[in-house]
């Protein structure tokens, strides 16, 4: 067990406990949109920490190091998305009003069971984007107690409900400005004092390691680390797999609930549109550092692989003690993510037939130990993960929450319920939530076929968000036409093409699907469930009868950003005082 660790880790975990203890929800409307009080500055931290998960903060570079160029699609499409995001949803969303995205889903679709379809993929997505969260907070424990990651992740969901569960989305908002302060800063420092980077500015003085990572890949495997669309990933190949991996990146942010949640609690239109600007430049702060973390950390883990091909034919205890003689690599073996397994058992060790396999998610986290930092720096960065994966995990309880208390328990079962038992069973919800995705995490994690790592899992979480949730979001806000037959039938249709073939290529039950050549894997298979919801829903929308007239004022009504209605009918809607002053 590392102390050092351990004890960064308690300090800042105690300290979010307090920060969420402070800004505890007293009512509904502070639990569910912070009263809709939250500045654009401050929303803009509060969604970058919310949005830069421990896929971005831990898994992503990670990818890239072992990946190359091929894993760009991360860089690429979480960039691109905030820009998408910004044009097409969240001031559209915010002139809307209201508490959750089946709240919407229902105005929009006139039905309670287009919100509760909409609760349905809401949970699909955010189950399996917390379950990589977790994954995430699990192997920061791993490190710092030298326990195997796959258990750590039972403990996990305890982290998170020990504050989420106090205060909604007010409490929430506060840890999360406070967590993205300390992962950017947490992120920033290990390039800044590895000193032959110090030009002064990292980012421009990192290309003589992605020579030396060129060269040693190229000798290991006959490819430039820089060389494109050679890797699989994801059960896919080639360019157009990265293309489609990419684009169903930036189509799933659109419909992702934890983060469409964030604009509900600016005060006005205008605020929504600051704080997707703010979250745009505090977001690139870390994507534009990932290619450093990449190109150090593949260089290490590359030299790492080329030292054990060469002891190939050599005991395998030797090859074990040498490795162990490491003082980086001893502490992730330690951890489980670095592993050497004689498979035959015959005690010979032997390269591409024994396992040796490095995880793609220690090249953030075991930086330091790799140009020998000191315990300090490796301490901070871990804490910078796990406030990374936390203050995402933190969102996705609290859209499941919503969803669960709101739009199935008030909305459907008890409508009279008061305020008092709203909250009381949005906190009991909060912490089966936590615990059922605990228990999916476990599950992932100790499975050797799926092999997953963050941004992998992530992803598929953002493939599904495409194929179900999208399509219907952007097609009520922006075409009038669209009805409740037409939703419903779409997300359908997009969750029976998404999920199965998500699932059953990456158990192995099922190939990858090939078009002209080319694997398309399980996060690009995102594109194909958006087209036929797309594609579905425009149909069917048209073969049946349209919306009734007020569902298409409405639409009107969002989508033009200077209103002129009176007072009476903004604050009908839910609006905030401000805007229905203004109106």
């Amino acid at each position: 067990m590392d102390v050092l660790a351990v004890s960064f880790l308690t300090a800042t975990i105690i300290a979010y406990i307090l920060i969420a203890y402070r800004a505890r929800a007293t009512s509904t409307e502070e639990f569910y949109v912070a009263a809709r009080r939250v500045s654009p500055l401050r929303n803009g931290m509060a969604t970058a920490a919310d949005w830069m998960s421990g896929a971005s903060f831990i898994s992503m570079a990670g990818a890239v190091a072992i990946l190359g160029y091929d894993a760009s699609v991360f860089l690429i499409g979480w960039s691109l998305s905030y820009v998408l995001l910004a044009m097409l949803v969240a001031p559209f969303l915010r002139s809307y009003g209201k508490y959750t995205i089946p709240d919407f889903f229902e105005d929009r679709y006139y039905s309670k069971t287009a919100r509760l379809f909409a609760v349905i993929m809401l949970y699909v997505v955010s189950l399996t984007y917390l379950t990589g969260q977790l994954l995430g907070v699990g192997i920061v424990l791993s490190r710092a107690f030298g326990v195997d990651a796959t258990i750590m992740t039972l403990i996990a969901p305890l982290l998170v409900i020990l504050y989420s569960s106090l205060g909604g989305m007010k409490s929430i908002t506060w840890t999360q400005v406070a967590q993205y302060i300390v992962l950017i800063t947490a992120y920033w420092i290990p390039i800044v004092l590895i000193s032959h980077l110090w030009h002064p500015i990292p980012h421009i003085a990192y290309g003589q390691h992605v020579e030396k990572v060129d060269e040693i890949v190229e000798q290991l495997k006959g490819h430039a680390w820089t060389e494109p669309f050679w890797r699989p990933y994801a059960s896919g190949t080639g360019q157009l797999n990265w293309v489609l991996s990419t684009l169903a990146l930036m189509l799933g942010t659109m419909g992702l609930p934890h983060v469409l949640m964030r604009f509900y609690t600016v005060p006005s239109v205008r605020d929504a549109r600051k704080s997707v600007a703010w979250s745009l430049l505090f977001i690139s702060l870390l994507y534009l550092t990932a290619p450093v973390y990449a190109a150090l950390a593949g260089e290490k883990e590359y030299q790492l692989t080329a030292l054990v091909k060469s002891m190939d034919g050599q005991p395998f205890d030797a090859v074990k003690q040498k490795l162990m003689s490491i003082s980086w690599v001893r502490k992730w073996m330690e951890a489980g993510l670095i592993k050497l397994v004689d498979e035959n058992g015959d005690g010979v060790f032997e390269y591409g037939k024994d396992v040796f396999s490095i995880h793609k998610d220690i090249a953030v986290l075991g930086l330091p130990d790799m140009y020998g930092l000191g315990p300090v720096i490796a301490s901070i960065i871990l804490v910078g993960g796990i406030s990374a994966a936390l203050s995402t995990a933190d969102g996705l309880i609290l859209a499941m929450t919503t969803a669960a208390t709101r739009d199935i328990y008030k909305s459907i079962i008890n409508p009279r319920a008061s305020e008092k038992k709203e909250l009381m069973i949005a906190r009991i919800s909060m912490v089966s939530i936590a615990f059922i995705s605990g228990l999916l995490a476990y599950l992932m994690a100790a499975n050797p076929v799926i092999k997953a790592y963050i941004a992998k899992t992530v992803a598929w979480a953002f493939a599904f968000a495409a194929s179900t949730l999208t399509p219907a979001m952007l097609l009520g806000l922006h075409w009038k036409r669209a009805t409740k037959e037409g939703a419903i039938a779409g997300m359908l249709a997009g969750l029976i093409v998404a999920v199965p073939y998500v699932v059953g290529v990456s158990l192995g039950y099922m190939s990858p699907v090939s078009i002209a050549g080319q694997k398309i894997g399980t996060i690009a298979w995102g594109v194909i469930g958006f087209l036929v919801n797309l594609i579905v829903n425009i149909v069917v929308s048209l073969a049946t009868s349209e919306p009734p007239r007020q569902v298409q004022e409405l639409v009107e009504r969002i989508r033009v950003p200077v209103r002129t209605e009176s007072a009476a009918t903004v604050a009908a809607r839910g609006a905030t005082d401000e805007e229905a002053r203004a109106a």
